[in-house]
């Protein structure tokens, strides 16, 4: 979808107005320019624009500001945080078996992060919350170092295979599978 199907499908953020020197009409609301010419001079100036907007984000306030609101987000969006969880576990999954990630997370493991939320949730011991989440661990009751190839992912991060557990006894129990 490009940016201008985008823009009359939320409508709120443009309008029809005065034509631009182009003799586009539909503009945005904050500006002078009409999205068909600033969709044609960020295509014209891509490589420069990468190179400034590199360079902005290598700023110190800039990566300070940008790492605070990545932080709040992943305490306050629960969902989030189960999808960075399930997104890392897979990734060191993958990498401890000399293999990449080859795919997006939903589609390899064949759920959505909503319904392992959910399905966490509902096995949730007394005293587990989205709060203290770091005091508790997702745990693999079949642990993931017993399956060996990145063909066994459905296999090992299956819903019915993961449930959260405290992570002081996890941490002990290492990779031993405890009915």
């Amino acid at each position: 979808m490009s940016l201008r199907q985008t823009a009359i499908k939320n409508g709120d953020m443009f309008y029809e107005g005065r034509p631009c020197k182009e003799g586009h009409t539909t503009r945005y609301q904050s500006s002078r320019t009409c999205v068909e010419c600033r969709e044609q001079y960020y295509f014209d100036n891509k490589d420069r624009l990468k190179e400034l907007f590199k360079k902005y984000f290598q700023k110190p306030d800039v990566k300070k500001a940008k790492y605070a609101y990545g932080r709040k987000r992943y305490k306050e969006n629960k969902l989030l945080r189960v999808k960075k969880l399930i997104q890392n576990s897979l990734w060191r999954y993958c990498k401890n078996r000399r293999e990449k990630k080859n795919g997006r997370t939903e589609e390899l493991l064949g759920y959505t992060v909503k319904e392992l939320k959910e399905h966490l949730e509902s096995l949730f011991k007394e005293g587990m919350t989205w709060d203290n989440q770091g005091e508790w661990h997702i745990d693999h009751r079949i642990p993931a170092s017993y399956f060996t190839s990145v063909d066994q992912i459905k296999e090992c991060f299956a819903l019915d295979n993961l449930k959260p557990e405290w992570a002081e006894w996890n941490m002990m129990k290492g990779n031993r599978f405890i009915g």
